[in-house]
């Protein structure tokens, strides 16, 4: 893309009726998207790649805590061996400050936006949701700082797994942080306290009437007396009546353990204040069928339509997803340990760094 004099990009490859256009605007670039006569604008836009990153780094209470509210995505660029995050809304130096609280890590603005290809054969969509060994005591977790939560719950190796295994591959996957509302979190504690209920109980109570056992025997004693059979043995019996709770056909044991950790992480995001975000994941490229597997079997995910969207061309977060808290979305954050692009790759990519990394 080539700017003008008055700051507007202009795409020259693209039809005109869905030509988008970018200005740089008070704080980031500000990306206009066109729909044959709509359109819609996206502000804040900044693009940052990560530089070094040391052997220790705390992402729950950099990351997922810090950005609370504030919509980002993470590209993982696995052919260059690089990654890049997009943010949106949250002012540069918003977004640098947390950079710098982040210890051992370093990122790099980049006055530039993504824009890429994409083949649309090659798209895949997940959600997924990271679940703990343990299912968590939300009581004893909110008395823990968010680091000692982080070290309970953050488990990178998954991820990390991922990662090492594609490095090379011509693939990416873009994971995207959209921010939630609390009475979304809310809704899916109720689904699932509802799902542990039904999983013990099927969700059925029925009552039961029980004869007296005096007048069952009362019954059979007058019939030894007489010639005619007692046909209703009940008639004007006394009953004792009972509630009864029918149980499901099968008890699936996953299922529930699956209900009471989500329905812990959201008491404990209600409790802590924590982040709220739906997460979603998105890969193509020439080899993103191997990526998929390699997905598929280090989580618990669920497949979904996907289409090519200009948005996605910018690294944009994308719509959808799973809702959970920010401590369990940055499972879903992975920077590779004595990481360090270099002076090389940095140079590749046609842009200098307009400051130094924070280390």
């Amino acid at each position: 893309m080539k700017f003008d004099p008055s700051g507007l990009v202009i795409g020259t490859d693209k039809p005109s009726n869905n030509e988008s256009s970018i200005r740089m605007g008070k704080d980031g670039f500000d990306i206009t998207f066109r729909r044959g006569k709509s359109s819609h604008v996206v502000s804040g836009y900044h693009l940052f790649m990560l530089h070094k990153v040391k052997s220790e780094f705390n992402v729950p209470a950099i990351f997922t805590r810090k950005l609370k509210g504030t919509p980002f995505s993470i590209l993982y660029d696995f052919e260059e061996e690089k990654i890049y995050m997009v943010t949106l809304g949250a002012g540069r130096r918003v977004v640098e400050s947390i950079f710098e609280g982040a210890g051992g890590l370093g990122f790099e603005y980049l006055s530039e936006c993504l824009d890429e290809e994409i083949d649309p054969k090659t798209l895949w969509k997940y959600i997924a949701f990271p679940l703990p060994e343990h299912i968590m005591d939300y009581r004893e977790a909110g008395e823990r700082s968010p680091a000692s939560q982080a070290r309970m719950y953050y488990d990178p190796e998954r991820l990390a797994d991922i990662y090492n295994a594609m490095k090379g591959e011509k693939t990416k996957m873009l994971v995207s942080f959209v921010p939630a509302s609390e009475a979304e979190l809310e809704k899916e504690r109720a689904f699932y306290e509802k799902e542990i209920t039904y999983g013990r109980t099927g969700g059925v109570v029925k009552k039961e009437k029980k004869v007296s056992l005096l007048v069952l025997l009362g019954n059979a004693l007058s019939s030894q007396f007489t010639t005619t059979p007692v046909r209703d043995l009940d008639k004007g019996a006394v009953y004792e009546e009972t509630t009864v709770a029918v149980p499901p056909k099968k008890f699936d044991v996953k299922r529930e353990y699956i209900a009471r950790t989500i329905v812990a992480m959201c008491d404990n995001a209600r409790l802590t204040n924590d982040a709220i975000f739906r997460v979603t994941f998105i890969g193509y490229g020439e080899n993103s069928d191997l990526l998929e597997m390699h997905f598929r079997s280090k989580f618990p995910c669920v497949k979904e339509p996907v289409s090519q969207s200009e948005e996605l061309t910018f690294g944009i977060p994308q719509g959808g997803g799973d809702v959970m808290s920010g401590l369990f979305a940055s499972n879903f954050i992975y920077f590779p340990k004595d990481y360090e692009l270099g002076e090389k790759g940095l140079k590749e990519e046609g842009t200098k760094p307009t400051r130094s990394p924070v280390i």
